[in-house]
């Protein structure tokens, strides 16, 4: 098993409910390795977001069409479809901290791209496709590292409390990055905006390289790598509950997530707001989930509420079909607000189940199925920038979040342990 400068932590299968009895903030004050790791998520998520709101400016200035807006999210979100499985194995074959430092170090290289080539006005529609792809590749590696890190640098009576404060620090970028993105594009212009997400890239670099090595599992080792594949599959396949809480991930992203890739054709069109308002919108939302993550790591008992995630779902939803028909932008603002609260409240639990139920021999191939839903992200939002570009962006959100909902319920109808 891997080991840490701190406590090792070994995740099995478990039905106890948390208790209450540490503070919020109880794994980053007690373990030196986790604020390591937090520092460097909160610095490379805040650059990927930074990065969501000038490649989408970028995507619409260059063509003014929200179908290749469309297309330029689903280039940077097939590779997560496509190297999802075998980063998994990556993951659990290799030492974690050298595949994160490689990985980071090729995000730093491809945001200087972006910045160079639109400073020198190298920069095309064919060329933001290809280093699109480019980037999500790269981040298909960083994000479920990032997570299988976790249990090996905490206790396990601290895991909870870490996945939920982890969570909060990713939720937290979405108000950083976008934020931050949309007040530098005013003031020193997309390329100026990729330069700072490249130099956060770097500083996340750093940050990692001082965490501990992390031996991986002998056995995963000494086996097949088709052998890898199958064993992450298979402790999927054989925990119902898993199998219909990934399925519903699935259905989520697919359906409702798009809308992200769209609000820069909700803040120009809709609201006509320029890329600060659009900043604004998307920090909004962030907070929400700032707040939905944190209320986890307060309340670890939250996650053991009878069908919380189907209900959270439905609510999520819910919300973004009520802002997609919102032109005032105070009203958007607070509705995102809330959409964000409740899906990260969402993902934070999601996250905390997966932690808590999958062996450490097989974190990475589990998490890395997991973060298969996210690859599925394209599926979504190619089809429904294709709708907004005949009936509107509202209406294609809309209409995707209603199916949502009534996907949603048939989930809870075939897996009743989504209900229990």
């Amino acid at each position: 098993m891997a080991t840490t400068d701190e406590n090792t932590a070994s995740a099995t299968r478990t039905t106890e409910q948390p208790t209450e009895q540490h503070g919020m903030f109880q794994s980053l004050s007690a373990y030196r390795g986790f604020r390591l790791l937090f520092l460097g998520t909160m610095a490379t998520n805040s650059a990927f977001w930074m990065y969501q709101i000038a490649v989408g400016w970028l995507a619409l200035q260059e063509t003014d069409s929200p179908l290749f807006v469309g297309l330029t999210g689903f280039a940077g979100g097939i590779p997560l479809l496509i190297f999802a499985i075998p980063s998994g194995v990556v993951i659990d074959r290799v030492d974690r901290r050298t595949v994160l430092m490689i990985a980071q170090a090729s995000i730093m290289v491809v945001a200087s791209a972006f910045a160079i080539m639109i400073a020198t006005d190298a920069i095309r529609p064919w060329s933001i496709l290809a280093l699109a792809f480019v980037y999500g590749t790269i981040m298909s590696f960083v994000f479920p590292t990032r997570n299988a890190i976790v249990p090996n640098l905490v206790a396990r009576e601290d895991l909870v409390n870490a996945v939920a404060l982890n969570a909060a620090g990713q939720n937290s970028t979405r108000v950083v990055g976008p934020s931050l993105a949309g007040v530098l594009i005013a003031i020193v212009g997309v390329s100026g905006t990729f330069a700072v997400a490249a130099a956060m890239q770097i500083l996340a670099l750093l940050w990692t390289a001082q965490l501990p090595k992390m031996a991986s599992d002998i056995a995963v080792r000494s086996s097949s790598l088709w052998r890898n594949v199958t064993e992450g599959i298979e402790a999927v396949a054989r925990d119902e509950f898993l199998k219909g809480m990934i399925l519903l991930a699935g259905l989520v992203t697919i359906l409702v997530m798009p809308y992200i890739n769209l609000m820069p054709v909700f803040a120009r069109d809709e609201m006509h707001l320029g890329a600060t308002g659009l900043g604004a919108l998307m920090a909004c939302s962030g907070t929400g989930s700032v707040l939905g993550a944190l209320a986890v790591a307060r309340w670890r008992a939250l996650g053991y509420v009878r069908g919380i995630q189907v209900w959270s779902a439905i609510a999520f939803a819910a919300f973004v079909i009520v802002f997609a028909f919102t032109s005032i932008t105070v009203a958007a603002g607070l509705l995102l607000f809330v959409a964000g609260l409740v899906s990260a409240s969402y993902l934070a639990i999601n996250q905390t189940v997966l932690q808590l139920r999958i062996d450490d021999a097989v974190r990475g191939r589990v998490l890395s199925i997991y973060l298969l839903t996210w690859g599925m992200l394209p599926l979504g939002q190619l089809p429904i920038g294709a709708l907004a570009d005949r009936i509107g962006a509202p209406a294609a959100t809309a209409a995707a979040c209603a199916l949502a909902i009534l996907l949603f319920i048939g989930m809870a109808i075939r897996y009743p342990s989504l209900r229990d």
